[in-house]
């Protein structure tokens, strides 16, 4: 079988052509180098698109076999999927990466990382556009091992477009440990919230909270749009005191939430985007010590967070801002960018920061420190190059500053039509 869908791979390739692309980036902050080439293929195959894509990265985070001969560089796959689409109907299947909500640099539920995983996506549009609807499944391990157990993700997206301008969507995720799929949190079209209570239930199909270790959040957002400009905000709720209404005199567990809120806009040449986000104390960690569901790809381990957070970016306890502005001129770009982030404690895996549950809504606690990144970037595109059957050829060029360490850049890109 897979032979036979390698062969129709290559046919395909040669009878209706396909895109090969090389992307590199390099860093160096005058003490480290960073660096990755990636190859990306995309063939069209029978009414859909296959899209593969690997190669080397140097992180200075994993350490491969072989590091002195390999100059630290360690072999990565990246993604491996087919995508199909028409006017009502996307669907995704294979081992790729996932990015979910508005926001154009921080996303609170899911945000692309480097790690790739099993994935099927489907999002459902409706005749008049109005409505759509998106169910994704993603196989974060697929068995238990070395006491690390198996475990899944299923994220669902309901939109609504009451005006042309507005866009309103309900979002929600659950992380679900041992086992890899779940049908009732993926087919089942009620709040996943309402799923998790139904098996703790007091009935024959109950199963106590000690066996389940599943973890629910829920989420909005909302986008307004101009000709050249749209405004949006998120929120995602991992846990929010009802207490305050219910009992306002006793005991208020602290609220765990994240939130987006941005601006984009053009009038060329120039182009203008503002993002800030942020989430309180607690949010995405793990509860109680021997529940592992805090939201992360990789638990127990000393992967930066950045790089080991499901959703947003920075995890808990935080806020940060991104501000981006750029110029356009023919083929030239000339951008400049500047991030602050302030972090308090941060620890996914321990619960309530290794203390007790506190009273009240914790944010910005325990140990602060910020991290200020400004950089400058210049680059060239050149695109439809037909003498050598090249589609876009990309430099680009960046130095910059992140907490008094300067840095510098280069990145290269181009794709060819096969």
């Amino acid at each position: 079988m897979r032979g036979t869908l390698i062969v129709l791979l290559v046919f395909s390739t040669v009878l209706f052509g396909a895109t090969f692309q090389i992307e590199t980036e390099l860093e160096y902050d005058f003490e480290q180098v960073f660096d990755s080439i990636k190859f990306r293929l995309t063939v069209p195959f029978m009414g859909t698109e296959f899209i593969a894509s690997g190669g080397f990265r140097r992180d200075n985070v994993v350490t491969p076999p072989y590091s002195d001969f390999l100059k630290g560089h360690y072999w990565y796959w990246d993604e491996g999927y087919f995508s199909y689409q028409t006017q009502n109907i996307k669907v995704d299947v294979g081992v790729k990466k996932n990015t979910v909500g508005p926001g154009e640099f921080y996303n609170l539920f899911l945000s692309e990382k480097e790690f790739s995983y099993p994935t099927v996506r489907v999002l459902l549009t409706g005749q008049t556009s109005k409505i759509s609807v998106e169910t994704l499944w993603a196989g974060l391990r697929t068995f238990s091992t070395e006491g690390k157990p198996a475990k899944g993700l299923v994220y669902r997206r309901l939109s609504l477009l009451p005006l042309e301008v507005l866009e309103i969507g309900y979002q929600e995720s659950v992380l679900f440990l041992n086992r890899y799929f779940d049908p009732y949190y993926y087919f089942v079209p009620i709040p996943i919230p309402g799923i998790q209570e139904f098996w703790h239930l007091s009935a024959p199909w109950g199963v106590s909270s000690d066996q389940l270790d599943d973890n629910s959040m829920v989420g909005a957002y909302a986008v307004l749009r101009g000709g050249s400009w749209r405004a949006y905000a998120e929120v995602l709720i991992d846990d929010i005191n009802m207490n305050r209404f219910l009992s306002p005199g006793g005991y208020q567990n602290p609220d765990k939430i994240a939130f987006m809120m941005g601006f984009s806009g053009q009038s060329d040449p120039v182009r203008f985007k503002i993002e800030v986000a942020g989430a309180t104390a607690y949010t995405f960690e793990r509860t109680r010590v021997d529940k592992p569901y805090e939201y992360v790809f990789f638990e127990g381990t000393s992967y930066p967070i950045e790089k080991n957070m499901i959703g947003y970016k920075y995890g808990e306890n935080n806020i940060a801002c991104m501000i981006d502005f750029e110029y356009r001129f023919a083929n030239w770009t000339f951008g400049l960018g500047w991030e602050s982030v302030i972090f308090g404690t941060r620890t996914p895996d321990s619960p309530w920061h290794g203390g007790s549950a506190p009273n009240g809504t914790r944010w910005l606690i325990g140990e602060i420190s910020s991290l200020n990144t400004l950089r400058a970037t210049i680059s060239y595109r050149v695109e439809k190059v037909y003498a050598f059957n090249l589609e876009d050829v990309f430099f680009g060029g960046t130095f910059g500053v992140r907490n008094s360490q300067p840095f510098v850049g280069f990145s290269f890109s181009l794709s060819i039509n096969m």
